[in-house]
């Protein structure tokens, strides 16, 4: 637990985790899920309103702020480096925050250091708030940075395998992934946009403009998501394009070759028919000759259609 002395301007770290029945400093205390029971006793403890009390034990799925009449509990996410979302429980009051992990990111331990390196940061519960948001959102954010990179790397993979078939799966799985972050960071958003519109009493006039410049930058989360789900659908088309252009190009080759041979099949059957009357069957250079004339027209549709780009790279002029 962290204590703001109002009298020394200083934080104190304190092995506890009970608020203090009249004082003046703010109590941070948190709590992860090692010592989750605890928790669970110092809530029961409080006098706060039973709905509170009721939201939270039952956590919520998505980011929300229920405000009552000394208290509002705060359900965050952050986006951890599997791209899974870590809960996060807020119980804010006048002078007093509550935070609990319910899964070991240690993500608000780093602003312990935060907090005794700068003990103004400890001033009110409102500006504990904010730096407890700020945290959260300078990790999704840089989650977001990450999920770009991997969204080029699928890009590039489309050229360089463009026949694999793990990229569907991939990007199938980046859709589903993409689709319930977005739902979580749109959520959070309105959440911030909500105490940044001071309606949160504990957030005073000052902290509420540093939620509202956190609270635009944080939209960009949201709009780079929407960015994502479009680049999945254009990578996912690209591959389906190179997939048809290679198809045609192999139907193209077999047209190609089928038209050649069609000719030289035909004189083939022509004088494989075997009439007395034919003049050619028993000329002694027949066979040279069917020959040269099925190799020469062969060789001339050959010569034609490279003559018109249509096979191989198309001779000058």
């Amino acid at each position: 637990m962290l204590r703001y002395d109002e009298t020394s301007k200083s934080v104190i770290n304190e092995q506890a985790y009970s608020l203090p029945s009249i004082s003046n400093d703010t109590i941070w205390v948190h709590f992860d899920p090692s010592n989750k029971e605890k928790f669970n006793e110092l809530i029961k403890s409080m006098d706060i309103h039973p709905l509170a009390k009721r939201g939270l034990e039952q956590f919520s799925d998505i980011p929300k702020i229920d405000v009552f009449n000394n208290e509002a509990i705060i359900s965050l996410f952050a986006i951890q480096n599997d791209y899974t979302q870590a809960k996060i429980t807020i119980l804010i009051g006048e002078n007093y925050v509550i935070t609990k992990e319910d899964e070991n990111i240690d993500l608000l331990a780093q602003l312990k250091h935060l907090f005794q390196e700068h003990p103004e940061f400890m001033e009110t519960s409102g500006k504990v708030l904010y730096h407890i948001f700020d945290k959260v959102s300078s990790v999704d954010l840089k989650m977001i940075d990450r999920i770009a990179d991997e969204i080029q790397a699928l890009e590039r993979e489309v050229f360089d395998r463009p026949f694999a078939n793990g990229i569907a799966r991939s990007i199938h799985r980046w859709k589903s992934a993409l689709h319930e972050l977005r739902q979580t960071i749109e959520a959070q958003d309105q959440v911030m946009t909500i105490i940044s519109r001071n309606e949160l009493k504990f957030v005073d006039t000052d902290t509420a403009l540093y939620f509202k410049d956190l609270n635009n930058s944080y939209s960009r989360v949201v709009n780079a998501l929407d960015t994502f789900k479009e680049s999945l659908n254009s990578i996912f088309n690209l591959q389906m394009t190179l997939k048809s252009d290679h198809a045609n190009s192999i139907m193209k080759t077999l047209t190609l070759v089928s038209a050649i041979f069609l000719p030289m099949t035909f004189i083939a059957g022509l004088y494989g028919m075997n009439f007395e009357t034919m003049p050619e069957l028993k000329w002694s250079f027949g066979y040279a000759y069917a020959l040269l004339l099925m190799f020469g027209i062969g060789a001339s549709i050959a010569y034609f259609f490279r003559a018109k780009g249509w096979w191989g790279k198309k001779y000058d002029n």
